[in-house]
């Protein structure tokens, strides 16, 4: 656990270095702000990419993929559409592509995590108004530990939240395009084209209790609907598959308590700003999915899709509050919490302790 603490400190330290410079290059009025960022963006990603990239195999599913390399690799490219072959096709073309430079797996982990980085980071860039802030958020309470088990899954995720831009904008072709993007890797993904229309509604109060109202009703039926979805997709899948069993409660604390956050400062968002609006809803459906997880935990998984947004909308709520004093004490219960949740969730499972593959 030394070194996941370790790894938040060096955030947080780059974080308030990249402060410090950014202040008094705003004083001095020097726009220099592009360039400063990269204070923090570039040691930043770099710690990120070498954790993922040279992981030690000490995850569950981490033989599981590479075992999955070789196996692709023992077969022509031609030879792929004829077998049974459970995971997508992009996925599949992607380990093919590598295994046509090199048999070491490992560079399948370097791209994967290279690939899940910049999907991250371009949007924390372009978006968040303390880019440190949500960088700490990913690697605490987000997607960037959960990338070295379900891979597949966050790196569909992270391509629909680098496509984020055509959600804002309302540019439905493309964004439709980048779905089936990542529906090549995962097709949950294709999930998220409905939502192109569902996370552009203003959701009052009255909507957001009958959302979670369906969801607890949708908990009774819900083996109903996973026969029904089954007949189209992951027939594989038994009553008794892994993942088919429900999850603990305690796995709806951290969504729950975001979505509280959110609707306690909700005066403080511009629901006028789309994006803003766009992410206070996804807020909204990370919740609902993490609750149908209690039921079946696969369902869970559709809540990496608007896990993301609460990476852009934490920051720009503090960002909205205008007491200095006040906001420098969100800042230090935020870092205490992602610290100790951090420490938490990864005390005494297969996280713990990391090494690197060269152990």
């Amino acid at each position: 656990m030394l070194l996941y603490l370790l790894v938040n400190i060096i955030i947080i330290f780059f974080g308030f270095l990249y402060e410090i410079i950014n202040s008094k290059e705003r004083n001095s009025s020097n726009k220099k702000s592009n360039l400063i960022v990269l204070i923090f963006i570039i040691p930043s990603f770099i710690l990120l990419f070498i954790l993922s990239s040279f992981r030690g195999e000490f995850t569950t599913d981490y033989d599981a993929y590479v075992n999955l390399f070789n196996y692709y690799n023992q077969f022509s490219w031609l030879d792929i559409f004829y077998l049974d072959i459970y995971q997508e096709i992009g996925y599949v073309f992607l380990n093919k592509t590598i295994g046509v430079f090199t048999t070491n797996e490992l560079y399948l982990f370097i791209f994967t995590s290279l690939i899940i980085l910049l999907c991250f980071y371009t949007q924390f860039k372009k978006y968040s108004p303390y880019i440190w802030i949500s960088v700490l958020l990913f690697v605490t309470i987000g997607s960037f530990y959960a990338s070295f088990n379900i891979t597949r899954q966050i790196l569909a995720a992270a391509i629909i939240f680098a496509g984020s831009q055509y959600l804002f904008e309302r540019k439905m072709g493309k964004y439709i395009l980048t779905v089936f993007l990542a529906a090549l890797f995962h097709r949950t993904a294709l999930i998220m084209i409905i939502f192109f229309f569902i996370l552009n509604n203003r959701f009052k109060l009255k909507n957001i209790i009958v959302i979670f109202f369906i969801a607890i009703i949708s908990m009774l039926y819900i083996g109903n609907i996973i026969d029904y979805i089954q007949t189209y997709f992951y027939t594989e899948y038994k009553v008794d598959s892994y993942g088919m069993s429900g999850l603990k409660y305690t796995n709806i604390v951290l969504p729950i308590s975001i979505l509280i956050f959110v609707m306690f400062h909700f005066k403080k968002i511009n629901l006028e700003n789309l994006k803003y609006k766009i992410s206070v809803n996804a807020i909204i459906f990370y919740a609902f999915f993490s609750i149908l997880g209690l039921k079946v935990m696969m369902i869970e998984r559709l809540s990496h899709f608007f896990a993301p947004y609460a990476l852009l909308i934490i920051p720009i709520i503090i960002s909205q509050i205008k007491s200095k004093e006040l906001r420098g004490m969100y800042i230090m219960a935020l870092i205490i919490f992602c610290i100790l949740y951090n420490y938490l969730v990864l005390r005494d499972t297969g996280y713990d302790p990391y090494y690197l593959i060269f152990k």
